[in-house]
């Protein structure tokens, strides 16, 4: 993402990076202030592209980069993106979570809050702003993301 440039997609793909990385930490054993977020964004036509990278920042003891790795195999890594989708799709803190017209530093934040998608400053490039936990679960007037997907008849 370039410096100043936000677009649904990057909200989207910073979303679904925060609430991978507490899927993570859960999963994998390492905490969430190991682990870092890259968000590869861009909605030109010559070279659109939606991608997240989460990376262990920090060598230590806790958790393991092979319990890291063994999650990425195709069906793991399947079974882990259902649980972010999952937990897109509630918030302990809803309905205020998802009905404030924004919370946060500047107010930049919208169904995002510490018990749902925020993660430790040091994970996070953007500092834990522009996340949207709407864009991964839709609302009355905006679709889901998985209802942009087709299923295999």
């Amino acid at each position: 993402m370039e410096e100043g440039e936000v677009s649904p997609r990057f909200l989207l793909c910073h979303t679904l990076g925060h609430i991978l990385v507490r899927r993570l930490e859960a999963e994998a054993g390492y905490p969430a202030a190991s682990l870092k977020e890259r968000i590869y964004c861009a909605t030109d036509k010559v070279s659109p592209m939606a991608g997240i990278l989460i990376y262990v920042a920090v060598a230590d003891e806790e958790g393991s980069l092979g319990g890291l790795m063994e999650l990425a195999e195709p069906g793991r890594f399947l079974r882990l993106l259902v649980g972010v989708f999952e937990t897109a799709q509630w918030c302990s803190l809803d309905p205020v979570c998802s009905e404030q017209d924004g919370h946060g530093p500047d107010l930049l934040n919208r169904a995002a809050c510490h018990a749902c998608a925020l993660v430790p400053e040091t994970s996070c490039a953007y500092g834990n702003v522009l996340l949207d936990r709407i864009f991964i679960r839709g609302a009355d007037d905006i679709p889901a993301l998985l209802d942009f997907v087709e299923m295999p008849t």
